[in-house]
């Protein structure tokens, strides 16, 4: 079952960009298309959803765009996990002009001010929660469900290849937590290569930390972990980047990784510092996607 920890991963990690010619009648600029993105992503800890935006580069599109295509991602088993999980992920990305956006690691979003240097609208984003699969090696842990992160993001462009977002989103249920994702991302254009690399960090609630780090009494008695009650800060910082490489007009391939660190609460954490458990969380994966157009 996918959980948390793919979106988490694709979120930090910058959705794979279209580096293609501009095509006649179109613009070629930068992009966000998370809000256009962090993704990140991908990502952090598994624990955070997708969190952060990614960036696109490319033409926008005269009508509907669709990249689809097979992907594989290894990423966290759980927020604050030492071992990896390889999951098959699909590679979707859904534009329509400069305007709507939705894919996996974006979410869905919407952008309503949309001028050369300023973007900003609402977003949706979905979290898998925290399956009792997931967390098996700490029995009694409660299990997180699948929820939708609802919010909005405004993002500034300085220059044609830099973006600073910030991105604030309210769990509807599940883990009921307030996340903050303040992202940096930076794209170079080589030819039929494009690159890209950026650095985020991510705030969160008490709310959000208690269900994913928290270690109530009773589940301290299960599970052999030392009770726990964080409260808001820091969840983590890190690093992302991408290498894409145009293979024709229509298909692109692209790899992707990213580090993040877990500090403050997080990695204080009794699941964070079991010998399950680390402060180092780490997610790479590879992508093939090809266009569709559609007036």
């Amino acid at each position: 079952m996918i959980d948390s920890a793919l979106l988490a991963a694709l979120a930090v990690s910058p959705a794979p960009p279209v580096a293609t010619p501009p095509e006649t009648g179109t613009a070629l600029e930068v992009s966000i298309t998370a809000p256009a993105t962090e993704q990140q992503a991908p990502a952090q800890t598994p624990a955070s959803r997708p969190a952060g935006p990614a960036l696109g580069f490319g033409p926008f599109p005269p009508g509907w765009q669709i990249d689809f295509g097979p992907g594989l991602l290894a990423v966290p088993e759980f927020p604050g996990s030492r071992g990896l999980r390889i999951l098959p992920i699909p590679q979707l990305d859904i534009r329509y002009k400069n305007q709507f956006f939705a894919s996996v690691q974006t979410g869905i979003g919407y952008n309503l001010i949309n001028t050369r240097k300023f973007r900003a609208g609402p977003i949706l984003r979905p979290e898998f929660g925290r399956t009792t699969r997931d967390i098996a090696v700490f029995p009694g842990l409660q299990r997180i469900r699948f929820t939708v992160e609802a919010g909005g993001f405004v993002a500034y462009q300085p220059s044609l290849f830099t973006t600073v977002q910030l991105e604030v989103r309210q769990a509807v249920s599940g883990h009921n937590g307030l996340l903050a994702d303040l992202s940096l991302r930076r794209i170079a254009l080589l030819g039929k290569w494009t690159i890209g690399y950026g650095g985020r960090v991510r705030f969160a609630n008490a709310v959000y930390f208690r269900n994913y780090y928290g270690v109530t009494p009773a589940a301290s008695l299960t599970s052999g972990l030392a009770a726990y009650r964080p409260g808001s800060g820091v969840n983590d910082v890190g690093v992302s980047g991408f290498v894409s490489r145009r293979l024709s007009p229509k298909w692109n391939a692209t790899l992707f990784a990213s580090y993040n660190r877990l500090v403050d609460q997080a990695a204080a954490s009794p699941i964070t510092t079991s010998r399950f458990g680390s402060r180092n969380q780490v997610s790479v994966g590879a992508a093939v996607s090809y266009r569709f157009r559609f007036n």
